[in-house]
């Protein structure tokens, strides 16, 4: 089903709405009960690709309009210390669902290239998994970029079904809608729907349409039962090209266009679930896989260093906000150390889940936070910043330790610092930006965190060395000449493992 075509720069919530419940499978008239709802909530984690700290207006932008972002922050709660745990697309998207940091769960590099057969193996447990066996209902919706199996077309998406390997229905999703990877450079992609290919020649322009339309759908077809949507936009990486409806809106040019279409995109998902009266009761998250890319132009990772790529906090430091009106105080800002591998065990909780008992989970259930309580601890936990098999700085507290290294230790992307003879120190309490180094000042902290870097080399691997708690990847480790030739060519999409020697 179609849009309806308007010539405002959005369209309307009214219509939207319209559109999307005369499209969804069998809506019901039945609702939970309230206080199956309060124990079981809904959760819709909205995923931005490549928005930065400082591009909403209520994290400071003044040229993009979010006003309905602005408003989920003021109707909940602002993080204002949330990080990604990578800088980079999939290995951020495999932590988010699995809980663990992207080398544990077998993702530390982006899809593609020389790790086309890299990818989110069905070994482990998502969020999706844990809700389904409570009796949610299961949407991935949007850009999935967690693997693509052998025989994968990049210009057709032939080859990519429900029974291959990577697949969302392979990790608890019910239904897939989107795209297997990034778009093309110039905007088109196949867009998917679980085993088929519904729209062969879609594009980065309305694609977001395609994707709002469709949780709409979701939320309205079975009320019944409690569901967790995974809305996974592609929006604000590039290319940069405006929806026709959204051009020339944004005092930020084409970039701030497209986040004013997240911002719609989000208003519109936040209308369907005050429509069907599930607002009181659903869990909606919004954040970012990583920091604002620099060649963006426009965007803004706040008065953070660095952006995409770097393990500066430009490059993980990104928006948060978590709205449900029935538990979460409004206007709540919080500055606790967070992270995306807390999304897992605190939706697992709440949903009633049993953590699995077989595997570590990095996160943290943040449900004392979300409810007003104190969490002890969550001031001054360590977190490590990996760019692939590189661990690169170290994290406790106010302190951030960026670790010696070299070139040839470096993945396709770069990082911010090429070489670094010495350790240096950061106050980020004092310092957000990291421009000075107090290392000379803080012996025994340098002292301390090295020793928490060794210890995180040998559980989760080094760029030299496999971690004892490293998913085992045996690939990665074998070709550095591919590696670097990948690095100098930056067209991962184009590229395959075998290069000629």
């Amino acid at each position: 089903m179609r849009l309806p075509t308007a010539n405002s720069a959005a369209l309307t919530r009214r219509d939207f709405i319209k559109a999307a419940t005369c499209a969804a499978v069998a809506a019901s008239t039945g609702c939970w009960s309230r206080a199956a709802r309060a124990a079981a909530p809904n959760v819709v984690l909205i995923f931005a690709d490549d928005l930065g700290y400082g591009d909403l207006g209520c994290y400071g932008s003044n040229t993009i309009r979010t006003p309905h972002l602005d408003r989920m922050a003021a109707a909940g709660i602002r993080f204002t210390d949330y990080r990604s745990p990578c800088s980079v697309c999939s290995p951020s998207r495999a932590a988010l669902l699995t809980g663990r940091y992207p080398s544990r769960c077998g993702v530390p590099f982006a899809v593609g290239g020389v790790y086309s057969d890299l990818g989110l193996e069905e070994s482990e447990v998502t969020i999706a998994e844990l809700a389904k066996g409570r009796g949610y209902r299961t949407a991935c919706i949007g850009k999935w970029h967690l693997g693509i199996p052998p025989g994968f077309d990049f210009d057709t998406h032939a080859g990519f079904t429900a029974h291959s390997q990577f697949h969302p229905a392979r990790h608890g999703f019910d239904l897939f809608h989107g795209m297997v990877v990034n778009t093309h450079p110039d905007g088109s992609t196949p867009l998917l729907e679980d085993d088929s290919i519904v729209d062969p020649d879609a594009h980065v322009t309305t694609i977001t349409e395609h994707f709002t339309q469709r949780a709409v759908e979701f939320i309205h077809a079975d009320p019944q039962r409690p569901f967790f949507i995974y809305l996974s936009h592609t929006r604000a990486h590039a290319p940069w090209m405006p929806n026709p409806r959204f051009a020339g809106q944004s005092l930020a040019g084409v970039y701030g266009d497209m986040v004013e279409e997240i911002d719609w995109s989000t208003g519109m998902v936040l209308g369907a679930l005050e429509d069907a009266g599930l607002a009181a009761d659903t869990l909606v998250i919004f954040t970012s896989d990583n920091g604002s890319a620099p060649a963006s132009t426009y965007g803004s990772n706040g008065p953070f260093r660095g952006g995409k790529g770097s393990t500066f906090e430009g490059g993980l430091r990104v928006p948060c906000i978590m709205r449900w009106p029935a538990r979460i105080a409004a206007g709540a800002v919080s500055g606790a150390m967070v992270n995306a591998m807390d999304l897992l065990p605190t939706i697992a909780n709440l949903a009633g889940a049993t953590l699995p008992s077989d595997r570590l989970i990095d996160g943290t259930d943040l449900r004392p936070v979300l409810f007003g309580d104190r969490l002890e601890g969550m001031h001054d936990r360590v977190f490590y910043y990996y760019n692939g098999l590189n661990l690169q700085a170290v994290r406790e507290g106010q302190w951030k330790l960026h670790l010696p290294r070299t070139p040839e230790m470096l993945v396709w992307w770069e990082s911010g610092l090429r070489d670094l003879e010495e350790p240096l120190l950061y106050d980020l309490s004092k310092d957000p930006g990291e421009t000075q180094d107090v290392a000379a000042a803080h012996p025994d902290i340098v002292t301390r965190l090295m020793a928490e870097a060794a210890h995180a080399r040998a559980e989760l691997g080094s760029w030299d060395q496999p971690g004892t708690g490293q998913h085992t990847i045996t690939h990665l480790m074998d070709d550095r000449r591919s590696l670097r030739h990948l690095r100098s060519q930056q067209d991962h999409q184009a590229m395959g493992r075998d290069i000629a020697k």
